[in-house]
């Protein structure tokens, strides 16, 4: 649904090889998400960032939502994201009315202004080692919120990812290309 999206090959002096990906341009507008809530008056991009109360499992979370070319529920937390119950809240975000099409989940905590630790639930999958458009919602919301440079590294299960956003236009998503599985496909 995001659509085709460029990527570059960057050779480091070291040797190193890495890709960069124009992740597209984020959407903060609630029916472009989609997600079932007014926009908000005087806050920035007419969308509720980190306030948006949701009662899980016992937890509130405060969520910031974002499309890049899929939904995304954003949910900072200051204890480390290994502790918090992923797979008992993701499957409940992800299906829950507020998102006529599913959500992809995202739990993060900011670690610096340059580091951000997340997990992600994603909709239909369930959890994953990585999420690039994830990472990229990420990054921005941390930005908007003020808890984050315009260049951030994301650290995933699966492995770091480079984020660069300036406040407007498209996201970049970079990092090494890795095989992580092979197979077969039976005849």
């Amino acid at each position: 649904m995001a659509g085709i999206r460029p990527a570059r090959v960057i050779k480091e002096e070291n040797g190193a090889v890495r890709f960069q990906v124009g992740m597209g341009i984020p959407e903060f507008k609630p029916q472009k998400i989609p997600v079932a809530v007014e926009p908000s008056r005087g806050k920035i991009f007419d969308i509720m960032l980190g306030d948006y109360p949701l009662e899980m499992s016992g937890k509130t979370l405060k969520l910031s939502f974002i499309s890049m070319g899929n939904p995304h529920a954003v949910c900072f937390i200051d204890e480390p994201v290994a502790d918090f119950p992923l797979k008992n809240i993701g499957p409940a975000v992800e299906k829950y009315s507020l998102f006529p099409r599913g959500v992809n989940f995202e739990v993060a905590r900011v670690i610096s202004c340059n580091r951000i630790e997340m997990r992600v639930w994603e909709r239909g999958a369930g959890e994953t080692l990585a999420c690039g458009s994830g990472a990229c919602a990420v990054a921005i919301a941390a930005q908007l919120l003020g808890l984050a440079n315009s260049k951030v590294e994301v650290l995933l299960p699966g492995g770091i990812a480079g984020i660069e956003w300036q406040k407007k236009g498209e996201a970049f998503l970079s990092g090494p290309a890795e095989a992580v599985f092979t197979g077969e496909w039976p005849e």
